[in-house]
């Protein structure tokens, strides 16, 4: 694919099976989305994709993976940045790649419309019926040959497209994300709880943090249930250059985020997704190491 992707599927869209919305209410219902109450917000759209559209119905589901893994420099850092966030936000950039596609529907006289994590839609679960990939242990999305180091972005659209099958991979059953999280939230049943993870504590989280809480090198989210899945061994480079590492970003450490200033701060995050948590934001992820 032209803009970038790894793997491309479709769907057709259509209510999200009982199972999977059910096991999606009781996460809500049990509190385990912490402070993130928009995941609570618009079930029933999360439920039929079918109304994301304004102006139609939609029909199908275009789900595409794009790979963003870039090693990690050898260089010790104790100011650790998830992999996704070392280079530009990635919204905007496959925002920017998958407009031509949507630019191509419209000229045939169809509606489409660009999702990227804000619009209420299960895209994992989605990207299963697509053939893109299956649903690990760890809740991240897995392309076979490809791993978990991938962001999904979905074009729905009135277009009626030929589906895909959708994958019946699985995971190996190792356990191994569920003895490597650093905050126990990945359960043995495969369970998922967001307030003990440390992304969503560094990331999503916006009070304080307990004083006894110790993040380890985490600044900004944390990999350590992708570092150890077997799924990953062979992971590629990503030949996207928008996500390769900001050399500003690599530099970081502890001491230097505690001193560094709002026009610091604006210089070195232009453009990236770590903006969203501001200053002091990370600030107070640095002091908690």
């Amino acid at each position: 694919m032209q803009a970038g992707a790894c793997a491309v599927g479709f769907a057709i869209a259509e209510e999200v099976g009982k199972e999977a919305h059910e096991r999606y209410l009781r996460f809500v219902s049990e509190g385990r989305h912490g402070a993130m109450g928009y995941l609570a917000n618009h079930t029933d759209i999360r439920r039929d994709p079918r109304k994301l559209l304004e102006t139609a119905e939609a029909r199908s589901l275009i789900v595409c993976a794009f790979p963003y893994f870039t090693p990690e420099d050898p260089l010790p850092n104790d100011a650790r940045f998830a992999v996704y966030a070392r280079g530009s936000d990635y919204h905007v950039v496959l925002r920017e790649r998958l407009a031509p596609i949507v630019g191509l529907l419209e000229e045939q006289g169809y509606v489409g419309r660009i999702c990227i994590d804000s619009a209420p839609l299960r895209e994992r679960y989605w990207a299963v019926q697509a053939g893109v990939g299956f649903i690990g242990f760890n809740s991240q999305l897995i392309v076979p040959g490809v791993g978990s180091y991938v962001f999904l972005a979905t074009i729905v659209t009135d277009a009626a497209l030929e589906p895909d099958e959708s994958c019946r991979l699985g995971c190996v059953g190792c356990g191994q994300c569920v003895e490597r999280c650093p905050g126990g939230a990945i359960g043995a049943d495969g369970s998922f709880d967001a307030r003990k993870c440390l992304s969503y504590l560094t990331i999503e989280y916006r009070g304080e943090l307990p004083d006894e809480l110790r993040l380890g090198d985490c600044i900004y989210g944390c990999d350590a249930c992708q570092e150890c899945c077997p799924h990953n061994r062979e992971a590629k480079v990503t030949g996207i250059g928008e996500f390769m590492p900001r050399e500003a970003i690599k530099e970081l450490t502890r001491e230097r985020i505690l001193a560094m200033t709002r026009p610091e701060f604006a210089e070195v995050f232009s453009g990236s997704a770590v903006k969203r948590i501001r200053l002091e934001g990370l600030k107070r992820n640095a002091r908690h190491g």
